[in-house]
């Protein structure tokens, strides 16, 4: 008998907070009996690509140090500006590019690994590359990444090309399932109908587990 509690983890491949819980979303998933339902979800720049309407780097310079700050306090490596953004983006204007040769890679990417049962597991190790390491995303460092899934670089990108409309539309109703849940933004955790939002609520989202009985 299954007897594992369900929570639900929303999260981006561009969102840096999204980057910062992970770690103790695996710690948690290996220390206890919670299931972490992995749901992948378009950055905020895709799916309201408005929200950055007249944003310039200085709007978000406070944000860049804030997030520094709090990876530092949690001993997480970061390496700024990531290079490149896997979202194209004018930092004076804040516009977002039509053309967007990344996301959608790593995205859809991430939902296959997620059907495989690595999802959580591939994104840290991805986003960690993302978020430490120069050229992120020459084929050679996603294909050692994989490997240590015993997946091939070139296989995954066939079965990915094949199965793409399916793919985004997981990923599409990961992200009506986030609305239900209350909130559009990430990390985002659900569990028991209760959502925590941003990596700063993780504690709190440990204490409502703790309620239940669940850990």
């Amino acid at each position: 008998m299954n007897d594992k509690k369900n929570l639900d983890l929303y999260f981006s491949y561009r969102s840096p907070y999204s980057y910062l819980i992970l770690p103790r979303m695996l710690k948690l998933k290996k220390e206890s009996n919670i299931n972490i339902n992995f749901k992948i979800v378009y950055p905020i720049a895709i799916r309201m690509p408005e929200w950055f309407d007249k944003k310039n780097i200085l709007f978000f310079i406070p944000l860049l140090i804030d997030f520094k700050r709090k990876a530092k306090k949690l001993n997480i490596p970061v390496r700024l500006p990531i290079q490149p953004d896997p979202i194209k983006q004018n930092s004076f204007t804040g516009r977002i590019s039509k053309d967007q040769p990344y996301i959608f890679d790593i995205s859809h990417m991430g939902q296959e690994m997620t059907n495989r049962g690595h999802g959580l597991e591939f994104a840290q190790k991805l986003s960690t590359t993302i978020w430490t390491e120069k050229d992120w995303n020459k084929e050679e460092n996603i294909a050692e990444i994989l490997l240590g899934f015993n997946v091939e670089f070139a296989e995954i990108k066939e079965t990915i090309k094949k199965n793409e409309n399916e793919l985004i539309k997981q990923i599409e109703q990961n992200q009506a399932d986030q609305l239900e849940a209350g909130h559009h933004g990430v990390p985002l955790s659900v569990y028991k109908g209760n959502y925590f939002f941003g990596q700063d609520k993780f504690d709190d989202l440990i204490e409502n587990i703790k309620l239940h009985g669940d850990i």
